[in-house]
């Protein structure tokens, strides 16, 4: 993800635990890592299903599986759930939910929001953990990932790397997300930094000429894309709590693992015929 033109379109206590919910609507999921003071995040769900002839025709039934709706990475989730349907034969039972409203949207507030999924459904995908720091809510556990991605620089022009901006160069970013710490010190602390409330009121700036690049979770970056076909480079970030895997969590049970087990191996299948990165496209396998 070095540069790539587009056509579509997590902290911690101490820069170190678990992302929190977003329940706004619209560009705000619980699966979005944003930034809060003393904190970086906790939360993400999606779930599997969509086509990928790799296998035999679909048979029993196969596990359930949580998609959130209010998650970006929706589509790929369904996409990779159908494939792996059909490499074990059997049709998992999508549970859809959406943690923008309703009673899924106040119980993710919860710290074990997470651990209550997995007692309803036997895999909950879409989680995102950082890169080299994985870090769980409470009463789960973790299929291996399936794909990464991360914040990025776009811009109408392919952009340079973050610490080759030019001084002065207005950046813009959504207010208390991980780029947001990037201006206090270190390369950042020479640009011009504008805070927005949303990813949308970013890109309309961006189109407005009015910052020359955005930094961006690239999920909802490229779910922005996708509904304005905005021609936009972008690049991935090489900034402290930028990059991420994105995980399917399971029960810590001998159930739960023997689920993630067979998740895994199909997963490994897909990588090795190529169709995983297919699937997963516009982002990168692990």
């Amino acid at each position: 993800m070095v540069d790539r033109l587009s056509p579509r379109p997590l902290r911690r206590p101490g820069f170190r635990s678990a992302l929190r919910p977003l329940l706004r609507p619209v560009f705000r999921s619980a699966l979005w890592p944003r930034q809060r003071p003393g904190h970086l995040r906790t939360a993400l769900a999606g779930l599997l299903l969509a086509a990928a002839g790799i296998a035999p025709a679909l048979a029993s039934s196969g596990p359930s599986v949580c998609i959130d709706r209010a998650n970006p990475l929706h589509g790929v989730d369904r996409a990779l759930a159908a494939a792996i349907g059909r490499i074990e034969g059997a049709t998992p039972r999508i549970v859809s939910i959406d943690t923008r409203d309703g009673s899924d949207a106040l119980n993710a507030k919860k710290p074990r929001f997470f651990a209550g999924l997995v007692k309803r459904c036997d895999l909950v995908m879409g989680f995102p953990v950082e890169t080299g720091h994985p870090v769980l809510p409470p009463g789960v556990a973790a299929t291996r990932p399936y794909l990464r991605t991360g914040f990025v620089i776009a811009g109408a022009t392919p952009p340079p790397a973050f610490s080759s901006l030019k001084p002065g160069t207005q950046v813009g970013v959504v207010y208390l997300t991980v780029p947001t710490t990037y201006f206090s010190a270190g390369p950042g602390a020479r640009l011009a930094a504008h805070q927005y409330s949303t990813p949308a009121s970013v890109l309309a700036a961006l189109g407005r000429h009015e910052v020359a690049y955005a930094l961006l979770w690239q999920p909802l970056l490229e779910q922005a894309l996708a509904k304005n076909h905005m021609p936009l480079h972008q690049r991935a970030l090489r900034q402290p709590h930028a990059n991420w895997s994105v995980v399917a969590l399971h029960a810590p049970t001998p159930a739960g693992r023997a689920v993630a087990h067979r998740f895994d191996a199909a997963l490994a299948r897909l990588a090795k015929a190529g169709t995983l990165a297919r699937l997963i496209a516009p982002y990168h396998t692990p």
